[in-house]
């Protein structure tokens, strides 16, 4: 390998493409602001529906996706099933004001990398959010090798 592919390579590593997901406009909002202060390499888009946030995904890659649980329309249960058969390389983590243990169940039933309660704590999504985007990168890298293979 040579050292332009290693440098390639790191500063791939450096960035990274969010989508937030919440009905709660006020959050929406609210939430890049702490997310691109601990890691200003993030683009974060998002979507106040579960129609938009799958509009956003029909139409570019994600490294992770971050979506509320509760949500008018339909459940982050059933948003996280959809975008799995989309994107089924992509961490999708779901939070909710509630942390009942059968959602919980759910929701890793469903596959959901993580599933935290809000208030949300900035440094904790932060390095969740960068663990997730690692893991991606796995999956994209796992699904090359099964590709030559």
């Amino acid at each position: 390998m040579k050292y332009s592919d290693i440098h390639r390579n790191e500063s791939r590593a450096q960035v990274g493409r969010l989508l937030i997901i919440d009905d709660d406009d006020v959050l929406l909002s609210a939430l890049p602001w702490p997310i691109k202060r601990r890691m200003s390499y993030m683009t974060i888009d998002t979507a106040d529906t579960p129609e938009e946030a799958l509009r956003h995904v029909y139409s570019g890659d994600y490294d992770v996706i971050l979506s509320d649980i509760r949500m008018p329309r339909m459940d982050g249960v059933t948003l996280l099933r959809k975008l799995r058969a989309i994107q089924p390389e992509t961490p999708v983590i779901l939070c909710t004001a509630c942390g009942e243990e059968g959602l919980r169940r759910e929701a890793n039933a469903a596959g959901a990398f993580a599933f935290i309660t809000k208030p949300l704590d900035p440094d904790y999504l932060a390095e969740l959010l960068k663990k997730a985007m690692l893991q991606c990168r796995l999956n994209l890298q796992s699904m090359a090798i099964e590709k030559q293979g």
